[in-house]
């Protein structure tokens, strides 16, 4: 099972070893996609965690038990290509490539199988031309 988690740490649980304590007793591999920790500040990291579900879920409640803002992201990215205008906006914030500007025809474009639905291209989007799906796919 893999679920994309954004994670939101107080200035308080920055210096804790949280992560590794989460790899080593819950067996998740954790891959981090974006990161930004500084000593005495808050911190957020937006990571992929894969695992079994009953670790999964023993994982996710021990983030929360300790103060940890979770916040588990949509299954999936709908790009509205009909909407698009083609402006690039989204292109700089997808940490992934998943969205791009082909270089022939200088439109964007949206590869699917690159996503992890981190939902930075939804905000960067003036004209409301991507959005999140609901995990059943509707």
């Amino acid at each position: 099972m893999q679920k994309n988690i954004y994670l939101h740490f107080n200035r308080q649980l920055v210096e804790k070893p949280i992560m590794s304590v989460l790899i080593r007793k819950y067996d998740v591999e954790v891959n981090i996609m974006q990161a930004s920790i500084n000593p005495n500040e808050e911190g957020s990291m937006f990571v992929q965690l894969t695992s079994t579900p009953e670790n999964m879920e023993k994982a996710l409640g021990y983030l929360v038990d300790q103060g940890v803002g979770v916040t588990v992201t949509p299954e999936r990215i709908v790009w509205l290509e009909e909407q698009c205008v083609h402006c690039g906006a989204c292109v700089g914030q997808c940490i992934t490539k998943a969205l791009e500007v082909d270089e022939e025809t200088r439109k964007t474009v949206f590869i699917p199988e690159r996503c992890i639905a981190c939902e930075l291209c939804i905000p960067a989007c003036p004209y409301h031309a991507i959005e999140k799906s609901s995990t059943n796919g509707q």
